[in-house]
C-alpha cells in the first residue's frame, strides 16, 4: 500500500516535470530574468524591505531544502522580506522570493512556512507567472511586464493604469494571480516537494485550513467562471488526499501552536495553598477534566497532576483523537487510557460523591476530555462543510492565497 502511494506521488512529480519542460521551451532564461528583474524592482518600490536576520536565515534554509526536490533545481533564489502585514509570499520569475512579515508572524511552525514557500516555488517551476502574464498582457499598455506587476502587487499602480474598462467581477477574474488549474498543480507539487524534504506537508494543509476558516467568517461573492482560486474545502480535500497517497499520517498538532493541559493547586478560601497536599484541578481548553485530592503513588498531589498533564500532552502532540480515550483496568484499579496507555489511575479517594464510583469517575473524565477536544480549534480547521475557525484569530489582512 505504501509503495502504491509513493508511486502516486511520483506520478504527480513526473507530470509536473513534463509541464515545466513544456513551458521552459516557451521562455528563455534571458526573457525570464529580464521580466523578473523589472517586477522585482516594482515590488521594492511599493513595499519597504524588512530587516530580520533570523527570519531571513530560516527562509533561506527552507528554500535550500526544497529547491533540490523540484523540477528546476538550477534556479538560484534571492530571498527578500517585505515589511507588510499581509499574510502572503511570492516567487517572482528570475528567482526572486518575497515574503511578507505578516506571513512570518502568522505561520505557526516552520512546516507551515515551508508549505507556503513550496507552493510559491512550485508556481515558478512551471512558469505560472509568465504564462498568466502572457494571457493577460493584452489588457495593459505596458505588455507582459505590466501584467506581471498586476499579478504580484495589484492593478492600482500608475504604471499599469492602462487596464481596459471592465466590471469588477471581470477584473477580479482576469487580474487574479493564477488560475484554478495552476493553483491545484502548485498545491500538489508543493506536497510532493515536502514529502521528500525534512518538512511536514501537513503544514501546508493547516495553513490553508486556517486561511479558509478566516475566509468563511465573511460573506464572499460567487465569481463563477471568473473564480481564480479553488474553494478552500476542495483545495484542502485534495491536499489531504495527496498526503495520504504519499503514505503519511495527518497530525495537525505537530505543525500548529496549541495550549497544553494545565493544572492549578486550589484550597479553601483564606487557606494557604500547599501544592503537595492541596487539591489540584486539571483543565484542557477551558474544560475542567478532573480535580485530584489524593497523591496516589506520587510524592504530592501536584506531582501526580503534573504526570497526568505530561501524559496527556504527549498523546495530544502525537495526534490523539477522541475515540482513542477510554477506561481500562490495571491490577484491579480503574484507569483512564490514551491509545491503550494509562493516563491516570482512578482511586476511591478520587471519587467526589458518595453516589459515584471509580468507574463512574473515570467515565466522567473520558467525557470531559471528549468535550474539550470537541472544542479544539485545530480539529475544527478540518476541511469540509463544517470548516470553522479555531480560538486563535489574527487581525492581519489575509489574501486569497496563491
Amino acid at each position: 500500500m505504501r509503495l502504491r502511494r509513493l508511486c502516486t506521488t511520483g506520478l504527480i512529480a513526473v507530470l509536473a516535470l513534463n509541464v515545466a519542460v513544456a513551458y521552459a521551451a516557451r521562455w528563455s532564461e534571458q526573457e525570464e530574468q529580464a521580466a523578473g528583474a523589472e517586477v522585482a524592482a516594482q515590488i521594492e518600490k511599493e513595499y519597504k524591505l524588512w530587516e530580520n536576520e533570523d527570519a531571513e536565515q530560516q527562509i533561506e534554509e527552507i528554500v535550500a531544502e526544497i529547491v533540490p526536490r523540484t523540477q528546476r533545481q538550477d534556479v538560484k533564489y534571492v530571498v527578500k522580506l517585505l515589511d507588510s502585514d499581509e499574510v502572503n509570499a511570492a516567487s517572482v520569475p528570475g528567482g526572486y522570493i518575497y515574503v511578507h512579515r505578516g506571513l512570518v508572524e502568522d505561520a505557526q511552525s516552520v512546516d507551515e512556512l515551508a508549505g507556503v514557500l513550496a507552493h510559491e516555488i512550485a508556481h515558478n517551476c512551471t512558469y505560472d507567472a509568465l504564462d498568466q502574464g502572457e494571457r493577460n498582457k493584452k489588457l495593459f499598455i505596458g505588455g507582459i511586464t505590466a501584467a506581471l506587476v498586476a499579478i504580484f502587487i495589484g492593478a492600482e499602480n500608475e504604471e499599469i493604469s492602462g487596464v481596459l474598462a471592465a466590471g469588477a467581477y471581470l477584473r477580479q477574474g482576469i487580474l487574479s494571480r493564477y488560475s484554478i488549474e495552476m493553483e491545484r498543480r502548485a498545491d500538489l507539487n508543493a506536497v510532493s516537494y515536502l514529502v521528500h524534504s525534512k518538512y511536514d506537508p501537513v503544514g501546508l494543509l493547516t495553513f490553508m485550513e486556517r486561511l479558509g476558516a478566516e475566509t468563511y467568517k465573511h460573506a464572499r461573492p460567487d465569481y463563477g467562471i471568473y473564480e481564480s482560486h479553488p474553494q478552500t474545502t476542495e483545495r484542502c480535500g485534495y491536499i489531504i488526499q495527496a498526503i495520504y497517497d504519499a503514505g503519511l499520517d495527518i497530525n495537525r498538532r505537530a505543525v500548529t501552536k496549541w495550549d497544553p493541559p494545565k493544572y492549578e493547586s486550589i484550597a479553601a478560601e483564606g487557606a494557604a495553598v500547599e501544592p503537595r497536599t492541596a487539591p489540584a484541578r486539571i483543565s484542557l481548553w477551558g474544560e475542567d477534566i478532573v480535580t485530584l485530592s489524593y497523591s496516589g503513588d506520587y510524592e504530592g498531589i501536584d506531582k501526580r497532576a503534573e504526570a497526568i498533564c505530561s501524559a496527556l500532552t504527549e498523546a495530544l502532540a502525537d495526534g490523539l483523537q477522541r475515540y482513542e480515550i477510554e477506561t481500562g483496568e490495571d491490577q484491579g484499579t480503574v484507569t483512564v487510557e490514551l491509545r491503550g496507555k494509562p493516563m491516570m489511575k482512578v482511586y476511591p479517594q478520587d471519587v467526589q460523591s458518595d453516589d459515584d464510583s471509580p468507574q463512574a469517575t473515570a467515565e466522567g473524565i473520558v467525557k470531559a476530555l471528549a468535550r474539550a477536544m470537541h472544542r479544539d480549534g485545530i480539529t475544527k480547521w478540518a476541511s469540509g462543510s463544517r470548516l470553522r475557525s479555531g480560538p486563535r484569530t489574527s487581525k492581519r489582512r489575509r489574501l486569497p492565497y496563491g
